[in-house]
């Protein structure tokens, strides 16, 4: 009995992603580049500030990674969310950081690392709207006009509940084109993890948020890299683990979602 729930164990392991090797793992990649993908527009995971840099909580939490494994710097490609696995596969990074979360079609497609942040509230779905709107809660919906962004979790949920709802999607690549379209009154909401709501909600006095309590939630958040290269992918989960284990990346998830402290 032990033996077969041994198998079933292993291969539930090998389903999930590359594997971890921890400190074993690292190889060094001393004066080389790390390429990386992402998708801006999606605070607190990855935005750009008012000079246009790269910053938040996966950009922080990968140039760490990046320095712990040797490498010399890293160079950022902010692309279309919806080109992120098919722009690693072929080569044009070394892998995706952008608040990704694991499903069926992304792990046949792409080599996915350890879950890095899996908050269940952080990482539950929520609606973002107008406050003086009349959505206030999830049976508001029905026949609205929501926007969702391209091959997300959310564009999923949401297409499992279009017809129930009787739901008009307008999926878009982009997640601050929406909120404008929100406030333009071209969009009645959308549908984004709860620290993303929360971040726009902060910044926008106009805006409201509640949880979405149809549909499925997100994983977590991982990150992508080619298939088939399993070696970054074990290199990175090493330094997920260590992280994980000195404290490092929960003093992160406390500066980027711990809003309260």
């Amino acid at each position: 009995m032990k033996k077969i729930m041994a198998v079933v164990l292993m291969g539930a392991l090998l389903l999930t992603g590359c594997g971890s090797s921890g400190e074993d793992a690292k190889k060094g990649h001393e004066g080389e580049t790390l390429t990386v993908l992402t998708n801006s527009g999606y605070p607190p995971y990855e935005i750009r500030n008012t000079n246009g840099e790269l910053e938040g909580f996966d950009i922080e939490l990968t140039e760490a990674i990046a320095k712990k494994l040797g490498y010399k710097d890293v160079k950022w490609e902010d692309i279309d969310f919806d080109a992120l696995i098919g722009a690693v596969n072929t080569g044009k990074g070394d892998m995706v950081a952008a608040g990704l979360s694991p499903n069926e079609k992304r792990k046949k497609g792409a080599e996915l690392s350890d879950s890095y942040y899996n908050a269940s509230e952080n990482t539950t779905n929520y609606v973002l709207t107008l406050k003086d709107g009349d959505i206030k809660e999830t049976k508001d919906i029905k026949g609205k006009k929501v926007g969702v962004q391209l091959t997300t979790i959310q564009e999923s949920t949401v297409n499992e509940i279009k017809d129930e709802y009787e739901l008009k999607v307008d999926s878009r690549q982009n997640y601050a084109q929406m909120v404008q379209e929100i406030k333009n009154k071209r969009i009645d909401f959308i549908v984004v993890e709860k620290a993303v709501a929360d971040e726009y909600v902060e910044k926008n006095d106009d805006l409201a948020t509640f949880r979405l309590d149809v549909g499925t939630d997100s994983e977590g958040n991982v990150f992508a890299f080619k298939k088939g290269n399993t070696a970054l992918c074990e290199e990175v989960n090493g330094v997920i683990k260590e992280m994980k284990e000195n404290g490092e990346l929960d003093k992160l998830i406390s500066k980027y979602f711990d809003k309260e402290k």
